[in-house]
């Protein structure tokens, strides 16, 4: 069995830009293009995830706030992920993630800097750790996509792991964030699919192989308020 381990987080590295087929048809967004669609599809939503193995139940909220101007076009979105996991009925720990993604157009394209603020993790019976550690989140750029929405690639390669019982390789991820409205409720889904790496070629980046395993699929749904 395949298991995948990221490194250092969902981290942007320098990589030439390799984008999937299947995103190379889609038409890229500007920022303002963008910004009309966070606002119509996210804004002001917290979006769930609730994921249910043995006995255990993993809850993600994903709450998108308002867009911000940050000056010539660009904006800030501040996004709260909490992660909530219970056991038997009972909460065993509980992460909270703050997030701010700013979004410039280069060029007319839609480019998003995801930068993690501050962590907290909350165990009961233990003292709350917060981190104010600034950390990158990764670098991505947004296309239109058919379903009216948009989906959000990222720029360059995540380095991975890979392990195959003893067996452990070096391997790259590419991520899709689609979202989408579908019965008067936004919809997000968020694939995740690692390659084995090929060839480097300098100043151009990894030949991406075949892939490694299936891909890492989440789905979040609008929840009323």
């Amino acid at each position: 069995m395949v298991r995948v381990m990221a490194l250092s987080g969902m981290l942007f590295i320098s990589f030439f830009m390799l984008v999937l087929n299947s995103q190379a048809q889609q038409k890229p967004l500007s920022g303002a293009e963008f910004r009309q669609l966070y606002d119509s599809l996210l804004a002001g939503k917290t979006l769930v995830t609730e994921i249910k193995e043995d006995g255990t139940v993993l809850i993600k909220e994903r709450k998108f706030g308002s867009a911000i101007d940050a000056g010539d076009g660009d904006f800030e979105v501040p996004i709260d992920v909490v992660i909530t996991k219970t056991k038997d009925g009972q909460m065993e720990q509980k992460v909270t993630v703050d997030i701010t993604s700013r979004v410039s157009d280069v060029g007319g394209l839609a480019i998003i800097s995801e930068e993690v603020r501050q962590t907290t993790v909350e165990k009961p019976g233990s003292e709350t750790q917060i981190s104010r550690d600034i950390t990158e989140g990764g670098i991505f750029r947004v296309a239109a996509n058919e379903k009216g929405g948009f989906d959000v690639h990222n720029f360059g390669l995540m380095p991975t792991v890979a392990t195959d019982g003893t067996s452990v390789s070096p391997a790259g991820s590419m991520v899709s964030y689609s979202c989408f409205s579908e019965g008067g409720l936004s919809k997000c889904i968020l694939t995740i699919r690692q390659y084995k790496l090929g060839e480097y070629k300098p100043l151009v980046g990894y030949v991406l192989t075949e892939t490694v395993g299936k891909d890492m699929v989440e789905t979040a749904t609008e929840v009323k308020q």
